[in-house]
């Protein structure tokens, strides 16, 4: 499917990365201009995704233990 995908995308220059957020082991996509290697867009953004691991590293040690 991303092939396919790559294939309709290659005449705008566009290509997609799945990337394994390493703290939530959720992935997130990446538009990347492939002339030039920059990331236009990250589906949900990284960013976000930082916050959210953060905050609930932030509630574990609030809590000791989960019910």
């Amino acid at each position: 499917a991303v092939n396919a995908l790559n294939q309709v995308m290659i005449p705008h220059h566009i290509d997609l990365h799945f990337v394994l957020h390493d703290k939530l082991n959720e992935y997130y996509v990446q538009v990347v201009d492939t002339e030039t290697g920059d990331v236009i867009r990250e589906i949900p953004p990284k960013k976000f995704l930082d916050m959210y691991a953060a905050t609930l590293e932030f509630i574990g040690f609030l809590v000791d233990k989960k019910i």
